[in-house]
């Protein structure tokens, strides 16, 4: 006699719609798997090694010389969250992929941009702690006085600033433009995008030390040192002894907050001959301050990493130079694939 077979405790069906609701919510909370399989796969040398071809789960372990089961474990969700592939055995990655993230020689190449982002993860992480401390959540390891944080963000502001660099220098008019201070160069990729396309300018670059070092290491393998000088100091205080035709302020006011975004508006006015014009540019937030997409998100990093730092508004941004005593302050919009856009002001006569 076959045995008796157990009965099936009857359940509960939950409803589609719970269900529905759960999924969707879990799917928001997940999406760090995605970004931390992405930075462990480049911290490892994963996409590097593919470039070159599919490679085994030997070949890659060999390469990496650490724990073989934790790295089966990364590939294997790599390729369940669609990053990687497998075939035979073997992984490899999609051509686009490899060309952002494998060739440092690409012009798709971002690992810079990876590294950064990868960097700041920790203290997004950290945000509840900074609404109740009050203070940015930065990594123990990435204090802002080891300059640890400052060089892996100048290396990912050059791979952004050499794509969108060529607009800037061609939307904004240097015809009579001869003597331009780049204050707060970063890697200097806007100043170099100027003078590459406008023979009258050449270019002073400001900056702190360490981001005036990479400068001139960029610049002099682009061969323009003839046309740049190089300042190490602080844009505030610092004496230069002459003033501008211009002077270009990119991508430094959300690292101030208002108070000082507004001094160093000031400070501009100053450096401009009469008749010298202002160019501020940035990822300026809309009204509603939750669009774009990317000055939102930036306006949450600099939250999260800085203590005085946060993104402003186009209309803001006019209103401070007005208040510095620009006149003719007008905004000037890039192409849609670009956040940037800029803010341009006068001094008088």
């Amino acid at each position: 006699m076959p045995p008796r077979a157990e009965a099936i405790p009857r359940v509960t069906p939950v409803s589609l719609e719970t269900l529905r609701r759960q999924a969707a919510t879990l799917q928001v909370a997940e999406r760090f798997f995605d970004s931390a399989v992405l930075f462990a796969l480049f911290e490892l040398g994963i996409f590097a090694a593919l470039s070159s071809g599919r490679k085994t789960l030997d070949d890659l372990q060999q390469q990496t010389r650490g724990d073989r089961d934790t790295l089966e474990a990364i590939l294997d969700a790599a390729v369940a969250l669609r990053v990687l592939s497998r075939k035979d055995g073997a992984y490899e990655a999609s051509g686009a992929l490899l060309d952002c993230l494998g060739q440092a020689g690409s012009p798709q190449y971002v690992g810079e941009w990876m590294s950064w982002l990868h960097a700041v993860a920790p203290s997004l992480m950290r945000l509840a702690w900074s609404v109740r401390s009050g203070e940015p959540g930065i990594a123990a390891d990435l204090s802002p006085g080891d300059g640890t944080l400052d060089r892996i963000r100048t290396r990912a502001m050059d791979v952004y600033a050499r794509t969108h660099a060529p607009e800037l220098a061609a939307r904004i008019d240097f015809s009579a433009t001869n003597t331009l201070l780049d204050l707060g160069c970063g890697s200097g990729a806007y100043s170099f995008a100027i003078v590459e396309r406008h023979p009258n300018v050449s270019a002073t670059l400001l900056d702190l030390p360490e981001a005036i070092a990479e400068a001139r290491a960029i610049a002099a393998g682009r061969g323009l040192a003839e046309r740049l000088d190089f300042v190490a100091g602080d844009a505030l205080t610092c004496e230069l002894g002459r003033s501008f035709d211009a002077v270009l302020v990119s991508n430094v006011l959300h690292m101030l907050g208002e108070a000082g975004s507004r001094t160093l508006l000031r400070r501009c006015h100053e450096l401009l001959r009469p008749g010298g014009r202002i160019i501020v540019q940035g990822q300026f937030l809309d009204e509603d301050r939750t669009s774009p997409r990317w000055a939102t998100l930036l306006n949450l990093i600099l939250r999260a990493v800085t203590r005085e730092g946060r993104n402003h508004s186009a209309a803001e941004g006019l209103a401070w130079l007005r208040e510095a005593g620009f006149a003719e302050a007008h905004y000037v919009r890039f192409s849609p694939w670009n956040a940037n856009s800029a803010l341009v002001g006068s001094r008088g006569n």
